[in-house]
């Protein structure tokens, strides 16, 4: 029988998920629940990997380590934090690219609205007293979402954004017609679309074509009170850039999930620049993803993959490791 070796965090939710697999498919073994001194044998007899894609779950040597593994399967939708150069060749690697769709989705419409309404700026003042019935707020219906990338997530923000009554522009590789954007463009055509749109989503994969994007040139495009909201990764978007921009344009704002850098402890800013001084930004410390359901549906996700692939059918969200960005 193939041995799935677990080096990922298991929590209730993804253990729930692999209890309820399907009985006889493989055998798994979890890294976490072994004595270290067993850990280092079990690569001997690993078919495939199932991981976060973190540099302390994937050793270096797995080729000699795991000379049987056939797969790598990431448990998270992106990957462009995968040591790639410590897989062996020939091994596929897979995303869990859908898997969080609905989380993710919806933690960016709460980005979405807290900026739209300034709820921050709102709580502070109420915290400190002030009562401003007066304070303005920028509308949903009747005003332009684009959407830059219109894969699971950013589909699933388009449909969100058309129940407020919000017009969807979309940007996709092919820019085909989409059934979830009135109207649809490249990244080519960037220039002609961010300056229509009141409120920005950037859902897109990093990669070489993406990595700073939305420099100074693309903000400076957008409307003077237009709102940017992140939760693809923070690369995508110049962090000096947005931070100068934030800064020169009150009016402007900035909501966040993700980050250019982050604190290994848990503790720190996610930046270099003191972007938590300024009152126009809305931050989240990349938890759009952490809803319970959604981690346990998300291992659902990865197990079928790995059952299909053990049962000789293609895998799915095979990456092609050269657009991969080290990032």
């Amino acid at each position: 029988m193939a041995r799935v070796v677990f080096a990922c965090r298991m929590d209730a939710e993804r253990r729930a998920a692999l209890a309820a697999r399907t009985p006889g498919a493989f055998e798994a073994v979890i890294l976490e629940d072994l004595p270290p001194a067993a850990r280092e044998e079990t690569w001997a007899s690993a078919d495939v990997l199932v991981t976060e894609g973190f540099r302390p779950e994937i050793p270096e040597g797995l080729a000699s380590k795991a000379p049987r593994l056939r797969l790598v399967q990431v448990v998270l939708a992106g990957v462009n934090h995968v040591p790639f150069e410590r897989i062996p060749a020939g091994v596929a690697v897979c995303s869990n690219a859908g898997a969080y769709n609905v989380s993710v989705a919806e933690h960016a419409m709460a980005l979405l609205l807290a900026a739209a309404k300034d709820v921050p700026g709102r709580t502070a003042e109420v915290r400190r007293g002030v009562f401003d019935q007066d304070a303005p707020s920028k509308a949903l219906r009747g005003s332009t979402l684009l959407v830059l990338g219109l894969g699971g997530i950013g589909s699933e923000v388009a449909r969100l954004g058309r129940a407020f009554g919000m017009r969807v522009l979309g940007v996709t590789r092919s820019g085909a017609p989409s059934g979830v954007a009135d109207e649809t463009g490249t990244l080519a055509d960037l220039p002609r679309l961010l300056p229509r749109a009141d409120y920005v989503l950037v859902a897109l994969p990093l990669s070489r074509a993406t990595d700073g994007l939305l420099g100074a040139a693309a903000l400076a495009s957008m409307k003077e009170d237009a709102v940017l909201v992140n939760i693809a990764r923070g690369r995508i978007v110049d962090e000096d850039a947005l931070y100068e921009h934030l800064l020169a344009r009150p009016g402007f704002r900035a909501a966040l999930d993700v980050w250019w850098s982050y604190p290994e402890d848990g503790h720190g800013h996610p930046f270099r620049r003191p972007f938590h001084e300024l009152p126009n930004v809305v931050m989240t410390p990349h938890v759009a993803f952490a809803n319970p359901d959604q981690r346990r549906e998300a291992m659902v996700a990865a197990l079928a993959n790995v059952e299909g692939f053990l049962a000789g059918r293609p895998p799915r969200n095979v990456v092609d490791p050269r657009d991969d960005t080290g990032g």
